[in-house]
């Protein structure tokens, strides 16, 4: 099932079954149909913003003001990069970067602490305003203009419809040698921790929003698509860069936070190959 906010943003409609996919050799999964660039744009427009806030909670009931603003907290900052730091430094050893681009970063936050001694510029569909030392790039024109050593992006695959599409329009902006670096969250919609959300969070709606709940209950309640439209492991993740027409430098997994609870993440580094 289509969450009830999705649907009521992207759509202006009630919520609605979709499929979700399964890849058998690299255990890639994915929601059916996918998102266009259009109802993406629609989605993270003002981002997280007052009027976005309100109306996730309106059928989220947990998704209250202190938690919007929690998710852009100093401590959580600290903890990113904490995670990814040694995984960005160990990966680009004996790289110059001089200037790094955050794709579709929010107000850059992360690349304002992993590369502090870089240029650095933010593009973001959400339009909201970079953070000190950040300069945003309003268009993916303004962004090919310029050259970029690395171009990140960070929790940003899992969200958008074709990632395959993304790259391309990536490697419009890339320059030959330019290192691209992903991250994504390590995590499947039946895993453990993901099923133990949603129980709780169904749970919630069915004291607090009962009209919600009940539209959710056609089988599909503890696999709703959400902002996440993605699933990936590490072997799809290093395919999609290799059909995107990159190499693949390294790869592995890093976790924020410690274990059990921490979140396992999945990052890439991929070089672009010189024309």
């Amino acid at each position: 099932m289509v969450a009830p906010f999705l649907a009521r943003r992207i759509w202006q409609r009630e919520t609605f079954p979709v499929e979700l996919s399964h890849c058998a050799n690299c255990d890639f999964e994915f929601y059916n149909p996918r998102l266009e660039l259009t109802e993406e744009m629609k989605l993270y427009h003002d981002y997280r913003e007052s009027e976005y806030q309100k109306s996730r909670q309106e059928t989220e009931p947990w998704y209250s003001e202190a938690f919007n603003k929690g998710l852009a907290d100093e401590k959580r900052w600290t903890g990113r990069t904490g995670a990814l730091g040694p995984v960005v430094k160990q990966a680009l050893t004996g790289r110059k970067v001089a200037s790094v681009l955050d794709f579709g970063g929010d107000r850059g936050e992360l690349v304002d602490k992993l590369f502090p001694d870089a240029e650095r510029f933010v593009y973001d569909i959400s339009g909201v305003e970079p953070v000190a030392g950040v300069t945003a790039l309003r268009s993916e024109e303004e962004c090919k203009q310029r050259g970029f050593d690395v171009i990140v992006t960070s929790n940003l695959l899992e969200h958008v419809g074709f990632p395959l599409e993304l790259m391309a329009r990536i490697n419009a902006i890339a320059a030959p040698n330019t290192l691209v670096l992903h991250d994504v969250p390590l995590e499947s919609s039946l895993s453990a921790p993901m099923v133990a959300r949603r129980v709780v969070q169904f749970g919630v709606l069915g004291v607090t929003r009962p009209k919600v709940a009940k539209s959710l209950m056609h089988g599909g309640w503890l696999r709703v698509m959400h902002e996440h439209v993605n699933y990936f492991s590490l072997k799809a993740l290093n395919e999609m860069m290799r059909r995107a027409g990159w190499n693949v430098l390294s790869s592995g997994i890093y976790r924020i936070g410690a274990a059990p609870l921490g979140q396992p993440m999945l990052w890439n580094l991929s070089e672009r190959a010189a024309v």
